[in-house]
């Protein structure tokens, strides 16, 4: 009795399929520390079932019929993985009375335990791939991936990122977001931003924003922040995927873009104020053209009636002295038009230097009729020893043409001009002041003159582009403008140039 006690059990299985070579797996893999116990034989009809071929290649005895297991010495047990009841009681009816059979039900449940041993290692198997798929994938991904914990701890980070931020794994796990992107001690919503993993654990969805990051080498990136979160059964977010694209050369290329844009725009504005400009500068010039062209009409008529009289010697002095006017005055009508046609010439922003006094003199020369008309008195007081200046002359023309109209509308009724010209070598500017006795700007509406079709003036002196366009103008030649008024006094405006060098005398 001892020796049968300390010997292995012999154990027969008939069904040599799928359960059967399991069983083979987890017997000879030691699934059943306790259990001593030996697998001497299979039987299956069919030789090539995987069960049979397994115990083939183990040692095991295999037989077509299960009616060869009664010849086996010493057999403990027979176990029957087929599911035939049948089979099960043919083979109980003749076996010896000391071989032992698991009854059918708890065969059937020793296979199913069998079944999933099966489907527990076919599990193991599909999360062994699934685990190594998502390690590629997280790995050899383009975008930046963090996987961190509701705490902003990071727990793992892809390739992409610790290239982009030129660091060790081992220094960016355990590490919180901020102190890694930002290169912070505070959360982002601290410091003023919006963070997209604060949101995606308040809405249990995905998470946006757009912020500043900091790169290898410290450079500043501008990336868009994808954050979604990962849940478990319950539906508590356990972890948090974050996703970074780096987004600053496509901003800088819409921003360059949105650049051209606006400088078309720009220069479709400057010309149609220009246009403006002209029409009203055109309506005073035919006047102060129509009086010279007058008076050389009525010298022409009396040169040729004293022709034809006959000329003596004092007749040649007094033509001498007609041609002489008549000269005069057709060279000035010549510089009037010659003026009005570059006005209204549209050319491409070409910068160069050239002399602020001189532009503000042909402004003088085209609007002082039309100051003369509204009575009108004109200061000027432009310093000769001004460095030259690098820009558009011809926008820099309309710029003080619209400040010089802007002046002469708010004085109705006339009053005082004063145009100035500074040169200020501590700022290495140039400075131009054009000041009205008006009737001034309101408080209120300071911050509104420069504004696209902002007009404090009745619609038939303007559309409200001329301020605007100003603003534009100086803005592209890197000025600045500003503007000191009071109601009923008048108004200043003082535009600042840097000036390419300093020629001014000591």
């Amino acid at each position: 009795m001892e020796e049968a006690s300390q010997r292995p059990m012999k154990i027969a299985v008939i069904g040599g399929g799928k359960r059967c070579r399991a069983f083979l797996e987890m017997m000879d893999a030691r699934r059943f520390p306790r259990l001593k116990a030996q697998i001497v034989a299979v039987a299956d009809p069919d030789d090539s079932a995987e069960g049979v071929r397994l115990a083939r290649a183990m040692g095991i005895e295999t037989t077509a019929d299960y009616r060869d297991f009664y010849k086996i010495p010493d057999l403990d047990l027979v176990i029957e993985f087929t599911g035939n009841e049948e089979l099960l009681e043919d083979f109980l009816r003749h076996s010896p009375a000391k071989v032992r059979v698991l009854e059918a039900a708890i065969s059937r449940l020793f296979g199913d335990l069998i079944r999933f041993q099966e489907e527990y290692l076919f599990r193991e198997r599909q999360l062994e791939l699934i685990e190594g798929i998502a390690d590629s994938i997280f790995s050899s991904i383009r975008d930046r991936v963090l996987i961190m914990r509701p705490d902003r701890k990071i727990l793992d980070a892809n390739d992409a990122f610790l290239e982009w931020v030129g660091m060790d794994k081992d220094d960016v796990i355990g590490a919180f977001c901020h102190q890694i992107t930002h290169r912070s001690l505070t959360p982002c919503a601290e410091n003023g931003l919006h963070c997209p993993l604060d949101e995606c654990l308040q809405s249990g969805g995905t998470g946006h924003a757009i912020h500043e990051h900091y790169g290898h080498g410290n450079a500043v990136r501008y990336c868009e922040i994808t954050t979604v979160p990962l849940k478990n059964r319950k539906g508590s977010v356990e972890l948090v995927l974050e996703v970074l694209r780096d987004i600053t050369d496509e901003l800088e290329q819409k921003l360059e873009q949105k650049t051209r844009a606006l400088k078309r725009d720009l220069a479709r504005l400057i010309h149609e104020d220009k246009m403006i400009a002209l029409g009203k500068l055109v309506a005073s010039a035919v006047h102060e053209i129509n009086n010279p062209l007058s008076g050389i009409h009525a010298l022409a008529r009396l040169m040729s009636r004293q022709l034809e009289q006959g000329l003596s010697p004092e007749d040649l002095e007094q033509f001498k002295y007609y041609l002489n006017l008549i000269d005069t005055e057709s060279a000035r009508c010549s510089a009037i038009v010659g003026n009005l046609l570059s006005f209204s010439r549209q050319q491409k922003l070409e910068k160069r230097l050239f002399q602020l006094n001189e532009v503000v003199h042909r402004v003088v020369l085209l609007s002082q009729h039309k100051m003369e008309l509204q009575h009108i008195e004109l200061v000027l007081d432009l310093q000769e020893d001004l460095p030259e200046m690098e820009g558009d002359p011809g926008q820099i023309q309309q710029c003080v043409i619209n400040l010089l109209f802007n002046a002469m509308e708010a004085m109705p009724e006339g009053g005082r001009l004063s145009v100035r010209t500074i040169h200020d070598r501590d700022r290495g500017e140039v400075r131009l002041e054009v000041a009205d006795t008006g009737v001034g700007i309101p408080q209120e509406k300071m911050s509104q003159i420069f504004e696209p079709f902002y007009s404090t003036k009745s619609q038939d002196k303007g559309v409200g582009l001329g301020l605007s366009v100003v603003y534009g103008i100086v803005k592209e030649h890197r000025g600045t403008i500003y503007v000191k008024s009071r109601v009923g006094e008048g108004a200043c405006f003082m535009v600042r140039f840097p000036c390419q060098k300093d020629t001014g005398r000591e």
